[in-house]
């Protein structure tokens, strides 16, 4: 089937629809997005104009800055012991362009996808444009949205071709240990399938270590990390990502697809993307960024418990996903909630199976906007009951 009859079958995320009525609202908190809100720090910004008055804005590689891959080969190899080479990393516009790049190399017309879910909304979206079906593996709230390695295992078809894991987790706030992350190569192995490790939250963790898939590279060929300078770095409207693989087949792919849907990626914010990865004092606003983040994950947790809300406490990314109070469905506790309250919260029913009776806040606001939502929430509670 071709893509445009595929798009047919996806719809705009609930997301975006929210969004859309919460601009026309006066005093409307938006804790549905997931941006930061920091600024992108002064030294990056300066790189790109530094590169653009020194005239680097001509096509550049397809795959991405050598410069640039190198900086992130040895990135990796030093964190992770990944054992890669420049020629393993591409550079992407974007991490959802990333995404697309790695699940189109990947997948086949009829092939299966397994989704560890509540997961976020792009993955079953690119899966069905893409022509491949899509199997949910739920996890649930009281074993702390981490999959069950038994259960996974038990949901391996003889379609399934990929396997897409997110840790620190969109929407859930999950931190997938090194156990769980090393069993989920065993099982793909045991099955020849694709794992696709989305880590674009891998420096936002607060109670749990982050674990990259890039640490089982030597055992296991068919692994792809996708990441994104876009939360990180605050560098949401940069759009600028990467993958990285050291499998035959997709290395083949991968480019082939990047000259034909991006040519290239834009060259200034690159060298952008250099500044960010080799200064010490974007390291230490990063620090600053993570700290601020677990500031505000106590705040909400706190303010929420105290309105009753049943809630866990989020291990890593900006996102808390609570219980739908009321016994409400998640799409009407929010719509509710932004009618009434003027508070935009995101559905947990638009992240796949075992989102429904959730719905999503992002913590990727100030400590005042943060309070003030939290008590327009326990003032809506209190008047339903």
């Amino acid at each position: 089937m071709a893509i445009a009859e595929n798009l047919s079958k996806v719809d705009v995320t609930g997301i975006r629809r929210l969004f859309e009525i919460a601009e026309k609202k006066r005093d409307a908190i938006n804790l549905g997005i997931g941006e930061p809100d920091f600024d992108t720090p002064e030294s990056i910004k300066e790189a790109a104009y530094k590169a653009m008055k020194m005239g680097r804005t001509k096509y550049g590689p397809t795959t991405g800055l050598l410069e640039l891959r190198r900086v992130i080969e040895e990135k990796y190899n030093r964190a992770w012991n990944a054992n890669i080479d420049e020629d393993e990393v591409f550079i992407t516009v974007g991490g959802e362009n990333a995404l697309f790049i790695a699940m189109a190399a990947s997948l086949r017309q009829g092939d299966e996808a397994l989704i560890i879910s509540p997961s976020f909304p792009s993955y079953s979206a690119i899966a069905t444009i893409l022509g491949a079906s899509v199997r949910y593996f739920r996890t649930r709230m009281e074993n702390g949205f981490k999959p069950d390695l038994e259960l996974l295992h038990e949901s391996i078809s003889s379609k399934t071709r990929l396997i897409i894991v997110n840790s620190p987790c969109n929407p859930t706030g999950a931190v997938y240990d090194t156990n769980i992350m090393e069993r989920i190569v065993e099982i793909a192995a045991e099955n020849g399938c694709y794992v696709l490790s989305d880590e674009v939250y891998d420096s936002f963790t607060y109670s749990s270590s982050f674990v990259s898939l890039a640490r089982f590279f030597k055992r296991y060929d068919r692994i792809v990390v996708a990441n994104s300078f876009s939360k990180l770095y605050s560098m949401t409207g940069w759009r600028l990502g990467f993958l990285i693989t050291g499998n035959t087949e997709l290395r083949g792919s991968i480019p082939k697809l990047q000259l034909y849907v991006n040519t290239c990626p834009a060259t200034f914010t690159q060298y952008a993307a250099l500044e960010a990865l080799n200064s010490p004092e974007v390291a230490k606003a990063v620090e600053r960024f993570r700290e601020a983040y677990r500031r505000r994950r106590d705040l909400v947790y706190r303010l929420l418990l105290e309105a009753g809300v049943e809630v866990n406490l989020p291990e890593g990314a900006f996102y808390i996903f609570p219980k739908v109070p009321l016994n409400m469905k998640s799409n009407d506790f929010c719509s509710s909630l932004l009618d009434v309250k003027n508070v935009v919260t995101v559905p947990g029913s638009g992240f796949g199976e075992g989102g429904e009776g959730h719905f999503r806040i992002s913590y990727a606001a100030s400590e005042e906007k943060l309070a003030e939502a939290c008590r327009r929430i326990a003032e809506f509670i209190q008047e339903k009951l």
